[in-house]
């Protein structure tokens, strides 16, 4: 797998729209290139992961494709999925790094959002369980949508020029995926 993870590192950027996944198209050529047993979209076209491969020795890896204009990727209402690899392009530079989503999103975050969602969804049935926000008659009401974001600048934000790119990219490459 060593060799396959190499060579999506030097993958030019391809947009991955919804109605035409470039970006998935090609790492599905470098799958297939090296023979590797996939699933495309095991759990749908809106969930992750892009892929699910199957190794030889039977171990499943999951793959999720990103790419942007930008230098991060968005991950709308859902983090990084722990035990997911992500595939990343861009087109500001050109190129395609990769990482695990543990190596960006720290298990202490995850934790974090956690207990602040549970809290919220606490604060929020307080709210809706009030006549006044029941007796609406035109029938309004509220969900929260998680929407997870990254900002501090181009030292934190970009996945290219980050301090910690070589080392997220080399945790993937010398994993051992026997």
């Amino acid at each position: 797998m060593k060799q396959f993870w190499k060579e999506v590192l030097l993958l030019p950027y391809k947009s991955n729209s919804q109605d035409n996944p470039e970006h998935e198209r090609q790492v599905m050529a470098l799958l297939d290139k090296f023979g590797y047993t996939y699933e495309w979209q095991p759990n749908g076209p809106q969930n992750s992961p892009d892929f699910r491969v199957t190794l030889p020795s039977g171990k499943k890896v999951d793959i999720e494709c990103k790419s942007s204009k930008q230098t991060y990727p968005t991950y709308n209402g859902g983090l990084p999925k722990k035990g997911v690899i992500y595939i990343f392009s861009t087109k500001k530079y050109d190129e395609t790094t990769m990482y695990f989503a543990e190596d960006v999103v720290s298990d202490t975050k995850r934790d974090l959002y956690s207990d602040f969602l549970a809290e919220q969804s606490v604060l929020l049935k307080k709210y809706q369980e009030m006549n006044e926000w029941k007796n609406d008659d035109r029938g309004f009401d509220y969900y929260a949508r998680a929407m997870y974001t990254q900002s501090g600048g181009k030292v934190k934000t970009d996945y290219f020029t980050h301090t910690k790119r070589q080392q997220c990219e080399s945790n993937v490459l010398n994993f051992n995926w026997g």
